[in-house]
């Protein structure tokens, strides 16, 4: 089987000739192969020169293309000042976001009625001065034709590329960057139906963008990301009441595309699992860090989505090569029995990972995948 095959397999929930890897790669790239984070983030080139190099040494399936680390996405997805390695922080630093409240009451009335864009017209002046809508624009076509071509460049070389947008979450997550979480979360009990308005907008309007821009690069996974959304913060009843409709939207408006939502889950998902077998059978990836089950996650989802994870950060950088590997034994014959399961990292590999720890995945693989 080629790499592309085994992924759509498992999504499929059929067993596949082995079980595919696929760690989400940011930041250690930059760490491997030599370069600053600082580098890894403003020039392009060496970006994805970093992550086909890493991708190839570890025969990875599939790769994201540091989509979490690009700049120009961050700046652009992300309603919160971005700080740089080399600039705001030391160059082989990771990057921060500073969240303070940039978007006010009446924006969600923008929201509403003139979309997204007219939204995002209104922050950027607010978050970066020294950068226009128009100058955002071209910064972001410009980015859509990197991604299109590395894409292209990864496929050359065997590798299947992981996503082709990232949408930062439901409304609420966005909303959580833009107003700050402490306000966000007050905004939940204040004006429920401003938030529910605003978002189904917000929701309508990232989808269209997600599948244009899937489309442009032809590849079919769309990352929705997850993690103030989930129970650490929000009840049941908020969750409902707020976070599902959004999915739903989501979902529902990806598959009609032809496209697969991979649902990154940052933070402890456990006691909300079972919402995401509302989700159609066979047609979703459930991407899991670390603090979530997995283990929980197969007994809940398993036969019905495909599971992606799990080998903790922690483990990586400070645990051993034969520790790696006998966590990676369990998740391959536990989590991968019967098909549906691609082992990754606990959300990023981290940036100090231990080489050895990190070849150890590939090496699991090997000899029980």
């Amino acid at each position: 089987m080629k790499a592309a095959e085994r992924i759509n397999a498992v999504i499929n929930l059929e067993c596949p000739d082995r079980v595919p890897l696929a760690p989400l790669l940011d930041h250690w790239a930059a760490t491997y192969t030599g370069i600053t984070n600082a580098e890894l983030m403003s020039d392009p080139d060496k970006r994805f020169n970093a992550v086909l190099k890493t991708a190839i040494d570890f025969k990875w399936d599939m790769s994201f293309l540091a989509d979490t680390v690009n700049t120009t996405l961050l700046k652009l997805g992300v309603p919160a000042r971005l700080k740089l390695p080399g600039i705001d922080l030391p160059e082989r630093s990771e990057h921060q976001f500073d969240e303070k409240e940039v978007m006010t009451e009446e924006d969600f009335d923008i929201l509403e009625s003139d979309g997204l864009i007219a939204l995002f017209s209104k922050l950027i002046p607010r978050i970066y001065p020294e950068m226009t809508v128009e100058s955002a624009m071209t910064d972001f076509a410009r980015a859509s034709t990197e991604i299109t071509d590395q894409a292209a460049w990864l496929r050359e070389n065997g590798i299947e590329p992981a996503v082709g947008f990232v949408i930062p979450g439901p409304s609420f997550e966005y909303f959580c960057f833009a107003r700050s979480i402490n306000v966000a979360l007050t905004d939940l009990r204040r004006r429920p139906e401003k938030l529910k308005i605003a978002g189904k907008r917000f929701c309508h309007d990232m989808l269209d963008l997600a599948i244009a821009s899937s489309g442009q690069n032809n590849i079919g996974r769309v990352f929705i990301g997850l993690s103030r959304s989930s129970p650490v913060f929000l009840s049941n009843k908020l969750f409902e009441a707020f976070v599902l409709p959004d999915l739903e939207v989501l979902v529902n408006g990806l598959m009609d595309a032809n496209i697969t939502p991979v649902f990154h889950c940052d933070t402890n998902w456990t006691k909300f699992l079972h919402y995401f077998q509302r989700f159609p059978k066979g047609k979703c990836i459930i991407e899991l860090d670390s603090f979530t089950d997995i283990f929980k996650a197969k007994e809940i989802l398993g036969g019905h989505m495909a599971i992606m994870g799990d080998v903790p950060s922690t483990l990586l950088a400070e645990g051993t090569r034969d520790e790696v590997m006998c966590y990676c034994k369990k998740l391959i014959e536990e989590v991968g029995g019967g098909g549906g399961f691609i082992l990754s990292s606990g959300c990023s590999v981290p940036l100090n990972a231990k080489v050895d720890n990190v070849r150890a995945m590939s090496e699991s693989i090997d000899e029980w995948g």
